[in-house]
């Protein structure tokens, strides 16, 4: 399993703070390899009830917050048939997990992902093993085809860091984007 290269005091992540306007107050989101918390507990301000899954979550106390201690890569997927009106996956692949991943996302739900690419590992050496990161484009054919893309990125962070991320709605209209959408694309 990879190691968590952040802190439980570092902010949430760049791309999840940039995209969290999207989150309704009020709806189901699912966070999978929580870790140490650092993203739930932006979602946790955001009015949301959260489920942060992970193998060894950090024990907190939030509002609105249930920490589920599950194996993703050895367990049964613990959330079939139940849906989420949002998907939240920083920092964390599992291929063979993808697709359950995709479809506990209810239609119209927001998924917000971001991991290392394999240029992270060209550039840093890590993370070593191939399937901790993601081929150039490969984000993007996971992800079902008539979703619909509101951001893509594939290259170097502000932190120095190579990662292929993307904020996506589950719909049946591949890439109809809403004015609110288009207003989070715009350089700022």
């Amino acid at each position: 399993m990879a190691r968590d290269i952040s802190t439980a005091a570092d902010p949430a992540s760049a791309w999840l703070t940039r995209f969290a306007p999207l989150i309704k107050p009020g709806v189901r989101v699912l966070e999978i390899a929580c870790g140490n918390g650092r993203n739930t507990r932006l979602l946790a301000q955001l009015d949301v009830k959260v489920t942060a899954v992970d193998v060894n979550p950090m024990p907190q106390t939030w509002e609105n917050v249930e920490f589920l201690k599950a194996d993703l890569e050895r367990d049964p997927w613990p959330f079939a048939p139940e849906t989420f009106d949002v998907v939240v996956g920083i920092h964390y692949l599992w291929r063979a997990g993808f697709a359950d991943l995709c479809a506990s996302l209810k239609t119209g739900g927001l998924f917000l992902y971001e991991t290392f690419s394999e240029e992270q590992f060209r550039e840093v050496g890590r993370p070593k093993n191939p399937e901790h990161y993601l081929r150039t484009g490969e984000l993007l054919r996971l992800i079902p085809s008539a979703w619909r893309v509101i951001a893509f990125e594939d290259g170097l962070t502000d932190h120095g860091a190579f990662y292929e991320r993307i904020t996506a709605r589950k719909t049946l209209v591949k890439n109809a984007l809403t004015p609110e959408d288009i207003r989070l694309c715009r350089p700022r």
